[in-house]
Formats: C-alpha cells, sequence, structure tokens
C-alpha cells in the first residue's frame, strides 16, 4: 500500500531526499505509516465536493481545513489504495495539503473519492469528496426509429409500450417526461408515461381518435424526451406508425345500371361492355372480382365475364326473334375471407340484322349535362334534346321518334321532324319518386321498317319543398321531480323526406315566458331532452315544452311539437303554518266536539 499520492518523491520525515534504494524507502515509509497510524488520533472526517467535468487543476479543497483548531501540517501521508482512482484522478500535494483535479472528473464514472491523511504528529483525517452531477447528459432512446401497426378502428385508450429512454444523470437530471414533437395530425395519439420502480420512466403511446386508414395510412411521429435541467436537455425518436386495413367497404360500381346495345350477328366472343367497381380497402381486401349471378339471371349462359377485368362478352350467338332484352345481376366481391358483395344491373338490348337504321344523338340540358331535372321544374320545361338521322335515302329516311316510360310525366314534341324535345309534362316529386326510367325510340318508314332507341334514366334532384315531420303529434313523459341537471327525459325524432342538407335535421327548444324551457336542455343532432336545472314540483308539476326541429335547406323549413313532462312530487317541503301563534277563546260548558280553533 503506498502512502504518497502518484508521481510524487519519497521523502524523508525531515523532508530530504532519501539516499536509500528503492525497496528500502518503501519498506521504511511503509514502517512509519504503519506507527502513525497506530498511534494516530483520528481527528474526524473533512467531506469535500465539486462538479463534475471541472478542468484539470481545478482545486477541490484543503487537508488542513480538517486539522484541530490550532493545529498546522507541513507533511502529510497519504492512503493511496488500489482502484479507488485517487492516484489517477487526483492530484495532492503532501507538503500543503492542496487537493487538485488531475483530469475531469465524470460522475457517471466514479461519483465519490475517499483517501486518509495522516500528520507527523499522528492525527489523522478521513478525507471524503463527492462528485455533483451536472446536466451533462440528454435522454437517449435505445433506437432512433421505431415501426408500428395498428388495425384501422383500432378503439380509443388502446396501448401500445414504446422502449423508454434513459439519461445517464440522476435524480431530477434525468428523464422527466416525453411529447409528441410533430406527426400527430388530428390528435389522433397521445402519450402516457409511468415512472418505474428502477427510477425510468416508461413510455405507452395511446390511440386517442378513429384510425381509418381510407383516410390516412400512415403516421410519422417524432416523440421527444426531455430532462429537469435548466436548459433541459432532449433526445428524439421518430415513430412510424402504419395503419393496416380490415374489410369496412364493399365494392361500389360506378353506375348502379348498365345499358347497351347489341346486334344478333354480333360474333361469338366478341366484347360487349365493361363493369367496373371499386373498393377502397388495400391488397386482397380492396381487391375485386366479378362474376354473373346465374340464380338470378341469364341462366343459358349466353354471356360470361372476366373474373378481374369486368369485361362482359358474347359466349354463345343470339336470336333476336327469340329474346331481345338481356337482364344480368351482375355481382363485384373482394377477396375477403369474408367478403363484401355489391350489385348491379345489366340490361343488353338485342337489335335486328339490317341494312340502316336511324341513328339519333340525345343531349341532356342539366347543367352538367348528366340526365336529371329537378322536382322544382314546372311543366313545359325541356329536359333533353334529341337529333335525328337516316343514312337511308327517300321515304326510307322519313323517322318517327316516340318515347316510352316516364308515368306520363315526359312528353316529346317537334317542329320539324328532326329535332326533338322531351320536357316535362306533369309536376314531379322526388320524394314520391326519384328517377324515370325513359326509352327514346327512332323508327324508319322501311318494310320491314329499321329502328334505333336509346334508354336512359332521369333523375330526379331535390329541392327543399318538405319540413321536418315529428313521428308524434305530442310527446308526453313522467320523471322524478328530484333528479341531476344532465338527466334523460325524452328523445324526440323529426324526419326530413328531402335529401342531403334539405334532409339534415337539428333540433332546439323554444323560448317563452310560460315555457319552462329554462329547466331543460335538448341536443341539436339526436333530439334528446335533458334537465338544465333543479326541477321543482310545487312551483310547476307539469311544465312542457316546445321543440322545434329545422332542416338545413335555404331557405329553411321547420315543424313544432309540444312536449309535456309530468314530475312526481318527492317529500322535499316540511309542514308550514300559517301563523307562528295562535290564541283563541272559548266559553264554558261548550259541548265536547266544538271546533274553536282552525
Amino acid at each position: 500500500m503506498p502512502i504518497t499520492s502518484k508521481g510524487s518523491r519519497c521523502r524523508t520525515l525531515v523532508g530530504r531526499p532519501c539516499l536509500l534504494s528503492s525497496i528500502c524507502q518503501q519498506k521504511l515509509l511503509f514502517y512509519i505509516f504503519f506507527v502513525l497510524v497506530q498511534s494516530a488520533v483520528v481527528y474526524g472526517a473533512l467531506e469535500l465536493q465539486l462538479d463534475e467535468g471541472q478542468p484539470a487543476g481545478t482545486i477541490v479543497g484543503d487537508i488542513s481545513a480538517g486539522l484541530p483548531p490550532g493545529e498546522t501540517a507541513t507533511l502529510y501521508f497519504i492512503s493511496d489504495h488500489e482502484g479507488t482512482g485517487v492516484g489517477s484522478d487526483l492530484h495532492i500535494d503532501e507538503t500543503t495539503g492542496i487537493i487538485t483535479t488531475a483530469r475531469r472528473l465524470d460522475r457517471e464514472e466514479r461519483d465519490h473519492y475517499s483517501f486518509i491523511a495522516v500528520t507527523m504528529t499522528g492525527t489523522t483525517i478521513q478525507v471524503s469528496i463527492t462528485v455533483n452531477d451536472v446536466n451533462d447528459h440528454a435522454p437517449v432512446f435505445p433506437k432512433k426509429k421505431t415501426v408500428l401497426k395498428i388495425p384501422e378502428h383500432t378503439a380509443v385508450g388502446t396501448r401500445f409500450s414504446l422502449d423508454p429512454a434513459t439519461d445517464a444523470d440522476k435524480d431530477q437530471l434525468t428523464t422527466q417526461g416525453y411529447t409528441i414533437r410533430e406527426g400527430n395530425v388530428g390528435q389522433t395519439f397521445r402519450l402516457e408515461t409511468k415512472r418505474g420502480a428502477n427510477k425510468i420512466l416508461y413510455l405507452d403511446l395511446v390511440v386517442n381518435g378513429l384510425l381509418d386508414r381510407e383516410k390516412r395510412s400512415s403516421y410519422t411521429l417524432v416523440i421527444e424526451a426531455f430532462d429537469g435541467g435548466s436548459p433541459r436537455r432532449i433526445g428524439s425518436m421518430a415513430v412510424e406508425v402504419t395503419v393496416t386495413d380490415i374489410n369496412d367497404h364493399a365494392p361500389v360500381f360506378n353506375q348502379s345500371r348498365y345499358h347497351t346495345i347489341i346486334s344478333e350477328s354480333l360474333p361469338q366472343g366478341s366484347s360487349i361492355l365493361q363493369v367496373f367497381a371499386t373498393d377502397d380497402d388495400e391488397g386482397d381486401n380492396g381487391l375485386v372480382l366479378y362474376e354473373i349471378n346465374r340464380r338470378q339471371s341469364d341462366p343459358d349462359r349466353y354471356f360470361v365475364i372476366d373474373l378481374k377485368s369486368g369485361v362482359i362478352t358474347l359466349n354463345k350467338p343470339l336470336d333476336f326473334e327469340l329474346k331481345r332484352v338481356h337482364e344480368l345481376v351482375v355481382q363485384a366481391k373482394d377477396n375477403a375471407s369474408q367478403p363484401e358483395v355489391t350489385n348491379t344491373f345489366v340490361t343488353i338490348h338485342v337489335r335486328d340484322f339490317n341494312d340502316n337504321q336511324p341513328t339519333m344523338t340525345i343531349i341532356f340540358l342539366s347543367e352538367d349535362g348528366s340526365p336529371r331535372i329537378s322536382e322544382g321544374a314546372q311543366p313545359g320545361q325541356y329536359v333533353a334534346r334529341i337529333s335525328v338521322t337516316d343514312p337511308d335515302y327517300g321515304e326510307y329516311a322519313n323517322v318517327n321518334v316516340s318515347l316510352e316510360g316516364g308515368d306520363g310525366k315526359f312528353a316529346l314534341t317537334t317542329k320539324d321532324s328532326i329535332i326533338y324535345l322531351i320536357y316535362v309534362d306533369q309536376l314531379l316529386d322526388r320524394e314520391e319518386r326519384d328517377s324515370y326510367d325513359l326509352r327514346v325510340m327512332a323508327t324508319d318508314s322501311g318494310t320491314p321498317p329499321l329502328r334505333a332507341e336509346s334508354s336512359f334514366t332521369i333523375q330526379v334532384t331535390d329541392v327543399n319543398d318538405n319540413p321536418p315531420l315529428f313521428d308524434q303529434q305530442t310527446y308526453r313523459q313522467t320523471i322524478p321531480e328530484v333528479v341531476y341537471p344532465g338527466s334523460f327525459v325524452l328523445q324526440v325524432t323529426a324526419r326530413d323526406k328531402d335529401q342531403g342538407p334539405n334532409g339534415d335535421v337539428r333540433y332546439s327548444l323554444l323560448k317563452g315566458k310560460n315555457s319552462r324551457s329554462d329547466w331543460f336542455s335538448i341536443d341539436p343532432i339526436t333530439g334528446i331532452i335533458t334537465t338544465a336545472t333543479a326541477l321543482d314540483f310545487e312551483s310547476e308539476p307539469a311544465p312542457s315544452v316546445t321543440v322545434v326541429a329545422t332542416d338545413g335547406g335555404r331557405p329553411p323549413l321547420s315543424s313544432t311539437v309540444k312536449v309535456d313532462i309530468v314530475l312526481q312530487d318527492v317529500n322535499d317541503n316540511t309542514p308550514v303554518f300559517s301563523k307562528s301563534f295562535y290564541n283563541a277563546s272559548i266559553k264554558e260548558n261548550t259541548p265536547a266536539g266544538t271546533c274553536f280553533l282552525e
């Protein structure tokens, strides 16, 4: 056990250089130190401290500060146990007792030093040096990037554990919290933490909102961990969240009905038309496959459809005289384990094979050129313009145009037998019927005559011509007098036959002097009536309110309904005399049972 600090010269008791050999010096010094320790009086402990990271040469303290009052020392013998770091990390002047750092100290490597200093008089001082922590480390995540896969529609509150950040500092300077710095679109996630027994702050990522892969398929979150220093240090980690698909969408056709006209002379294997459907899901859940429903249509297999492309082709020859119209029910289903299925209808008109037939060009007169008309259209308003030509000559070029379908709501007119106009003949009501199937036929004057036809569906668009209607003329409900504010009373329901905003209904309470509308409130969306304040049977045993249902049209339409509420009395009032003192006089000999005071 050496008794000098590292690098110091061996000295005699008088401070002069020793002329003995190195081995002799060590034996002599060991003997002197042993004698001093055996005879020493332990005076006490000297406790010193300094912050980590100070440069080499920083003064830690003076051993003489631990000497008894009035005592001085000119030489100190220092115990330097191997492995304590005193000899490598500290420089101790045996003459002055000044302790300085030999290098920058790191608390995370060693946080404490101790040694014994003995004077020539035998006074022993236990020196203890504590290295204080400074915020020289930032929190560090084990990985810079974490990947999570979360199914869409995962329940709110579901948590996923993330690797916590660690900080080499201690106490308040270690990791104190986490935050999502960026990427949390719509606040879809939140963080929850819990401090473990090992002082590590563990981290969970919690679902905080609806996950819909079709609206957003991934999130890139940047999570920061921060410590308690000032200024605080931070560390970050990227969390790649992939929202995985579930089969929550059915295929959707781009048309509810398909129409085509083909010649009976069409060769077998010819393509007729293509149906098309899309599915917002992904992978197998979004892979659309097509087939013809043979139970409901085409049992003789005149037509086949490609499983993946949706192209319908002719499978066997057609016979116009045998069957002129073929109705197909086509199914689109996805490739999930439990597939979603959607149907559409395909109408195939078979045309007789002749030389030339009339041709028609139909232009719909709506704003976007689609076959539609407002239910507010007046009789005489035009719906479509039809141009008719026939490549034949002479009498065969004379074409007669006729209109079928529409239940008398539409009619056809012309001035020159070339341009025809379809117009509204009777008032329309979308709530009664929202579409009409029309067929325009152009027939020439040949023998036999040749004909062209076109079938289409006129959609009747909505106007706000219907007010909301309640499902009851009046509502009545009985509730206790004593209920908490916010308690459920009843739910009213009004329906509007219109579409879109014209059919959206919102509820409100009608304010009035004789109304107890301030006792209640109503949800504008659901129509649920709840109590808003405390109720009082004694002041109003049967309060009533008027509910107003208003649609979203411009201008809006509304209707009202009365809601009668009967309160059940509870014993919440004590009896009260009309007077606090009563005085009465009674004559003697008054018969028993005579009332003398009320």
